[in-house]
């Protein structure tokens, strides 16, 4: 049999899953598919491929509902689909790809199709894609209140999306204040918008709102009172829209791609958004000061950069609303772009032959833990790592060092030594000790180190939370280090990325920060 049969996830998350021919295959919470979510059965689909046929059947088999192209498939029932159709693990959720490899030739797609319509369990009306209207105004909620959505009466899903920023983009403040000062202090932006959104809604688009309302996490707007407003905003635009919020500050918030991706894989029917006719409309662009006439720069670059990270079109209000061009507008550039960054390899002179007091130097996030415990690994652990966020106090690390290097081990110190002064600790003990004291000094930027910073935290690794202060702080503390303090050598070491798995990647490789 020269046809292959694969299961092909729609974003990429994992490698794609062979269905070899005849030979039944479940799928469902595992390593293999990358799916976490407890709602999902490890046996939550059972798939077997007809190589010869280009025919699958599929049965549903979890205790909560599976779909296909959108429907709802029934347990204990077997479903005979073909090339391309689209399978839902979860139902709207873990949308995978048939695909038969050649693809079926016409003949065969017409033969297959004549089978499926004699076959007793396959309702045409799962190959077809529809979209349901919404039926009343309705509120919800995803991952424990991180984003809150509103479906407007009407609402209907599509595979052309026309998405807005809220403040600064379809409204701006009555009072003429940077921040509203209460949830009724607003008006439509420009003259155009109602007219604009209503013509983009007549073009087929659905209208949704993607705004970043974090007040409402922190508390300091009343949820309900919000509600309101968005309903009083939606109902002055006179067209069905749904709106998302994001409340907190992780991979929700914009440029964080997270509000998209509820919208594409759960609220949107199972249709798949079609990405080049879409786009997004946004404030935040990053223009600088006096990007018209006694304009102010814009507040962050967040709008521009989520576009980005989505490969979406993109437009200023000015724009979009006004026709102003835009090609001669200053726009700044984040100080970290991420996709650029290169793995290095590592660098074998941070293990030395003699015993050693190995000192780090960085910002936190700057990869100083990550070197450390990749110099204990290549050295068979001849490396003890003493590290002040487990320790807590200099002195304890003091303490820890000094035993490990009476036992004949090198030591590495994972703590920022950002001056002479916390360096000079190191040396001091080292000479004491009659050592030798290497630096190890990473060059990460104090914006790549904010962006290593974010990726922990919406990855939720087991890191302790690191304010904007503490980077601001050891920015002003920071004095290059050299052999004139002590040391014997000094090596500056370049951050080198490394993931547990292409999805933490696609996320690393994103604009996470907004300026």
């Amino acid at each position: 049999m020269n046809r292959k049969c694969i299961l092909r996830c729609l974003l990429d998350t994992h490698a794609p899953i062979m269905l070899p021919h005849n030979i039944e295959v479940f799928v469902g919470r595992s390593k293999e598919t990358k799916i976490k979510d407890q709602a999902c059965s490890r046996k939550q689909l059972s798939l077997k491929a007809n190589c010869e046929d280009c025919v699958v059947e599929l049965k549903s088999l979890g205790v909560n509902p599976s779909g296909l192209n959108g429907f709802q498939l029934k347990n204990d029932t077997v479903y005979k689909i073909k090339h391309e159709s689209r399978v839902e693990i979860l139902l709207n959720n873990f949308i995978h790809i048939v695909e038969f490899d050649p693809p079926p030739e016409d003949g065969e797609r017409k033969s297959s199709k004549r089978k499926l319509e004699e076959g007793d369990n396959t309702p045409s009306k799962l190959i077809k894609i529809e979209s349901k209207e919404a039926m009343d105004n309705v509120w919800e909620d995803e991952d424990n209140k991180e984003v809150y959505i509103f479906t407007a009466r009407g609402v209907k899903s599509s595979s052309k999306i026309a998405a807005f920023d809220m403040d600064g983009t379809l409204i701006k403040t009555k009072s003429g204040k940077v921040f509203p000062v209460d949830t009724k202090d607003w008006t439509i932006a420009f003259p155009q918008v109602p007219k604009k959104i209503k013509e983009k809604f007549d073009e087929g688009y659905k209208i949704v709102i993607l705004s970043n309302q974090s007040p409402i996490g922190s508390g300091r707007v009343k949820l309900e009172d919000f509600k309101v407003k968005i309903e009083k905003i939606v109902e002055k635009l006179n067209v069905p829209v749904q709106a998302y919020l994001a409340t907190g500050k992780g991979f929700y918030r914009k440029p964080g791609i997270g509000m998209w991706k509820v919208l594409s894989e759960k609220k949107n029917d199972g249709i798949e958004i079609d990405m080049k006719s879409s786009f997004y409309c946004g404030d935040a662009a990053g223009r600088l000061a006096n990007w018209a006439p006694g304009k102010k720069k814009d507040h962050s670059m967040a709008d521009i950069l989520f576009a980005e990270n989505l490969n979406l079109t993109f437009y200023t209000p000015e724009q979009f609303f006004l026709g102003h061009s835009i090609a001669n507008v200053p726009m700044g550039k984040p100080e970290f772009i991420p996709r650029e960054l290169n793995s290095e390899p590592f660098n074998q002179k941070l293990i030395a032959d003699e015993k050693e007091l190995l000192v780090m130097v960085g910002y936190p996030g700057s990869g100083k833990s990550f070197l450390a415990k990749q110099i204990q690994k290549k050295s068979d652990s001849k490396y003890a790592i003493v590290c002040r966020d487990t320790l807590g106090t200099w002195q304890k690390c003091a303490a820890e060092a000094t035993k490990f290097l009476q036992q004949g081990k090198s030591v590495v110190v994972d703590s920022t030594n950002p001056d002479l002064e916390s360096r000079a600790r190191w040396t001091a003990l080292a000479k004491d000790l009659k050592v030798s004291c290497r630096c190890a000094n990473m060059t990460t930027s104090k914006a790549h180190a904010l962006h290593n910073n974010k990726f922990r935290e919406i990855m939720k690794e087991k890191h302790m939370p690191v304010s904007d202060i503490v980077f601001h702080s050891f920015k002003n503390k920071y004095v290059v280090p050299t052999v004139k303090e002590g040391f014997k050598e000094v090596i500056h070491v370049k951050f080198s990325p490394c993931f547990a798995n292409k999805e933490a990647e696609n996320i690393y490789r994103m604009h996470l920060l907004e300026k």
